[in-house]
């Protein structure tokens, strides 16, 4: 197979240009966006990019390992389970997806279709966080994805920083509120204005504890997203 040529061999000196020959290959981003909240096994991402085939997954992760954007690590789990996770450098790319999905909500048609990953829809939360004047009391977010079989549930903690509401991967302490729900049944009420009574009737979101608290962080989404 011939060399791919990027930007930079054609005499093209733009940071943003150089910038996509790293990262502007199809399912590039996705695969990132997957694995900024925290380390995950190829088989995982398997499942969280939906669409992408084993031996493309490969070539995308050797080409982010090359660039300096993701790493392979170890897992501290028994087994010792090798995972990939984003470098610092590749950190700063939750700004360039928050920007897109920026970019894309201004535009004439910002209606999608399909589903959200519980990472997808974390990110989505902290690119559209809603101001906060006061701290918010300890509230978990436990989102899974129903497209999956069995799919297991990820734990987030909502806070606040810089008067902001902000979503941080990891277990709530102490909750006085706890949200569980298929992730994309979530977007579908912060985002797409579903009534937080019907999702819960359809059995697709839970809320226990303070339900006051979950109703003001979904009012506060809403107006946001108008």
């Amino acid at each position: 197979m011939p060399a791919k040529l990027t930007y930079a061999h054609h005499g093209d000196a733009c940071r943003a240009a150089n910038a996509l020959d790293l990262v502007g290959d199809r399912w590039t981003l996705i695969v990132v966006r997957e694995l900024l909240l925290g380390p995950k096994r190829f088989a995982d991402l398997q499942e969280s990019v939906r669409g992408i085939t084993p031996a493309v997954l490969s070539d995308r992760l050797r080409s982010l390992r090359q660039a300096g954007i993701i790493d392979q690590v170890t897992l501290t789990d028994l087994a010792r389970t090798r995972a990939y996770a984003v470098t610092e450098w590749g950190r700063g790319l939750e700004s360039v997806l928050a920007s897109l999905g920026r970019w894309y909500t201004s535009g004439p048609d910002p209606r999608t279709s399909g589903g959200m990953t519980p990472d997808a829809m974390v990110l989505a939360m902290r690119t559209m966080a809603p101001p906060v004047a006061e701290g918010l009391p300890s509230t978990a977010l436990r989102l899974y994805d129903a497209r999956q079989p069995d799919p297991p549930v990820r734990e987030y903690r909502l806070t606040t920083v810089d008067g902001l509401l902000d979503v941080r991967p990891g277990a709530a302490v102490d909750p006085v509120a706890t949200v569980t729900a298929d992730s994309t049944a979530w977007s579908d009420v912060l985002f797409g204005g579903v009534p937080l009574t019907d999702a819960e009737r359809a059995g697709i979101v839970r809320v226990e504890g303070d339900r006051d608290i979950v109703t003001d962080v979904v009012r506060r989404y809403l107006a946001v997203a108008v």
